[in-house]
């Protein structure tokens, strides 16, 4: 009897749920390089990159929300507002279609971030959530604060900040500056002129490929960096620990830079130079490996 009665309770909540989303399918006209700013505080913004000279949204909006949709064809706005209260208790969710030279800005609150296929630039930050970036946008920033960040094939300039979240960089060119407080650092495939990495608790990884006169900078506290780089590879070597420990495949050992201190030094340079290499640490290890 309690089951049945739970059943057509479900069944009678079921349309009330839905009569508290709102669809929305909309159409604007768009430049192919125009930009399109996007606001959605709680939720989700999914963002596709297309061929066609219009922004489209789709989705559903939260109960008490609305949607404003305007601009010109070179700036569109997209934003959830709410009709009274407080936006952030709304949950919305927005699947936008741009040009796919479009410059793109997003917004997010507790709200998951997707972008895909704008050859333009992206700019996205959200406090709890996550974003993910997939395309050869020539411009990339992404900021999250609780949440995991992964972007693949950015090319010119990657930026990529969490603080409780991993960063993942797969497959992107050009320069990168990637850092996190308290989740893992990966840098995995792609080729960089100029990488900057930091770390606090988090470890770093870096399997990707430098330029001939490339520079990769490696800062981290406690956490542990790794180093995957070919024999063959010219650079010329920096790393210093306080209380950390170093390994060194391609060449010589670390040594003590004072017999009062803990603190371990390592110079050297392998083939004929050209990129630099700079490591610090407080207490995390650092392990350079050969890669095959």
């Amino acid at each position: 009897m309690k089951r049945a009665a739970l059943v057509f309770a479900t069944i009678l909540a079921g349309p009330a749920w839905l009569a508290a989303q709102t669809p929305v399918d909309q159409k604007r006209p768009a430049a192919p390089d125009g930009v399109v700013h996007i606001e959605n505080m709680s939720g989700s913004v999914k963002v596709t990159g297309w061929d066609r000279a219009e922004v489209q949204v789709k989705g559903t909006l939260g109960h008490g929300a609305e949607l404003a949709f305007d601009g010109t064809e070179k700036r569109t706005r997209i934003e959830v507002e709410a009709e009274s209260g407080n936006p952030m208790g709304i949950k919305s969710d927005l699947d936008v279609f741009v040009p796919a030279g479009s410059s793109v800005s997003i917004e997010g609150f507790q709200a998951a971030i997707t972008v895909a296929g704008v050859t333009g630039s992206v700019k996205a930050e959200t406090v709890n959530g996550s974003i993910t970036h997939t395309g050869t946008a020539r411009d990339v920033e992404l900021q999250s604060v609780n949440g995991p960040i992964d972007t693949t094939k950015g090319g010119g300039r990657v930026q990529a900040e969490a603080v409780n979240g991993t960063v993942t960089v797969r497959d992107a060119s050009g320069e990168l500056e990637a850092s996190t407080v308290n989740g893992t650092l990966l840098v995995k495939g792609g080729s960089f002129d100029r990488a900057k990495l930091e770390s606090v608790s988090g470890a770093v990884r870096f399997e990707a490929a430098l330029a001939a006169r490339a520079t990769l900078s490696v800062e981290s506290v406690s956490g542990t960096v790794d180093l995957f780089l070919p024999a063959a590879f010219g650079a010329e070597f920096s790393v210093s620990t306080f209380s950390g420990e170093i390994i060194n495949e391609l060449g010589p050992a670390a040594e003590k830079a004072s017999k009062w201190t803990p603190q371990k030094e390592l110079s050297f340079t392998t083939g004929s130079g050209g990129a630099h290499v700079k490591v610090e640490t407080l207490s995390g290890a650092v392990n350079i490996h050969k890669r095959s």
